[in-house]
């Protein structure tokens, strides 16, 4: 995809990023929103985040705009709002003048966005993050552990087909998610970019928290059911030699509670550190004082800590998934496992020769600016669609 110089030809944007995830702990949406508005910013554009919440964030910055909704009843989805009102944000939205709206939700965010492009006649992208047919525990872990296919039917139904309709270009992270765009109920006006991180921040970084020679396992991001620590943890303590390891896990959720007890339980606490909810970009640090990322996680629609991860140089032991396929090359930037029990073998290797795999690639088209010039690229392409079929009209 071409890739354009946003200040070279004066062009410039008044830009809507809507998400309902805004600042819930560590995800990869709350990270594609931040980078595409800091880089827009940054070069000139106009452009606004449109959120429900985080009141605290709203009052630091004026680009934030909240939309007050209502909280979930659902204890998992506390932090998440809705309205039957979207029509009441649409004054609020107008004078905002937007030239593309870029949705990174399904919910009521979503609702509010699809409403605006109704009434403004303005095009909308939606990028779909999430592989939510992992996530329906949330609504109800009795139904989903019966009829796990029936729920998810009732979802995708109730939520996709209104975003396939909606958007006029759809944006998935990853060719996993671009290979289930049918059982999205999604079309073909799909494209894969990448989200990027700042790849000289993690690479150029030199601060570790290391204070002995310990051999240290990683875990960063949301602590959730789907991210299947629970495996991780287990692979840690079935090692034969783990006197002198650690496993460090940084972030929080829904799960910390059951994890902690789970350590408790397999007697490794005193291994174990859950260091509860980290700034992200003090993140870093705990990347350059590992010496190996560990996920068992089959549920990532792209996997950002994975890049984060390899960009810092750190290797990465995984069990084996799509997304982490098309990341590491197993035995040079880390390994892929294909069971619990290998991922065991995978670790203790390593604290019994202190020796990972080494060969870092560049990490080419993962950069902030090939993402955020990507996506600008496709904006001015749906706008340019866009006024060709106003014109036809």
């Amino acid at each position: 995809m071409q890739k354009p110089a946003l200040d070279n030809r004066g062009i410039r944007m008044r830009i809507g990023l809507f998400t309902d995830q805004f600042s819930v702990g560590i995800s990869g949406q709350t990270t594609s929103v931040m980078l595409l508005y800091n880089y827009f910013k940054q070069n000139g554009h106009t452009c606004y985040i449109f959120t429900s919440h985080t009141k605290k964030l709203v009052d630091d910055n004026p680009d934030i705009i909240n939309l007050p909704g209502i909280p979930y009843p659902m204890k998992n989805m506390k932090e998440y709002r809705f309205s039957p009102f979207v029509k009441r944000h649409m004054k609020l939205i107008v004078s905002c003048k937007l030239d593309i709206i870029h949705v990174h939700t399904e919910h009521y965010l979503a609702n509010v966005a699809l409403a605006a492009k109704k009434k403004l006649g303005v095009p909308v992208v939606y990028t779909l993050h999430t592989m939510w047919e992992y996530y329906l525990d949330y609504l109800s872990k009795p139904i989903n552990k019966v009829a796990h296919e029936s729920l998810w039917r009732v979802v995708r139904l109730g939520v996709f087909p209104k975003m396939a309709r909606g958007a006029d270009m759809i944006v998935v992270p990853s060719k996993k998610l671009y290979n289930r765009r049918r059982r999205y109920c999604l079309g073909d006006n799909m494209v894969v970019i990448p989200t990027g991180i700042d790849l000289e921040r993690f690479s150029n970084a030199t601060e570790s928290k290391r204070t002995d020679d310990k051999t240290v396992f990683l875990y960063v991001g949301r602590l959730s059911p789907e991210k299947s620590i629970d495996v991780s943890l287990r692979a840690f303590a079935k090692m034969k030699i783990r006197e002198n390891a650690r496993f460090v896990i940084v972030g929080d959720g829904p799960a910390t509670n059951d994890l902690k007890q789970l350590a408790e339980n397999l007697n490794i606490t005193d291994r174990t550190v859950f260091t509860g909810e980290v700034p992200r970009e003090e993140t870093i640090v705990y990347y350059h004082s590992a010496d190996a990322f560990i996920s068992a996680s089959k549920t990532e629609s792209q996997g950002l800590t994975f890049l984060e991860a390899l960009a810092s140089r750190l290797p990465i032991y995984a069990i084996r998934d799509e997304v982490i396929e098309e990341l590491v090359e197993d035995g040079k930037n880390g390994f892929l496992c294909d069971s619990e029990a290998e991922l065991t073998k995978r670790m203790e290797q390593l604290c019994d020769t202190k020796e990972a795999p080494s060969q870092f690639e560049p990490l080419e088209g993962y950069s902030v600016q090939d993402y955020a010039r990507n996506i600008f690229a496709l904006y001015e392409k749906v706008i340019k669609n866009a006024k060709k079929e106003a014109v036809k009209k």
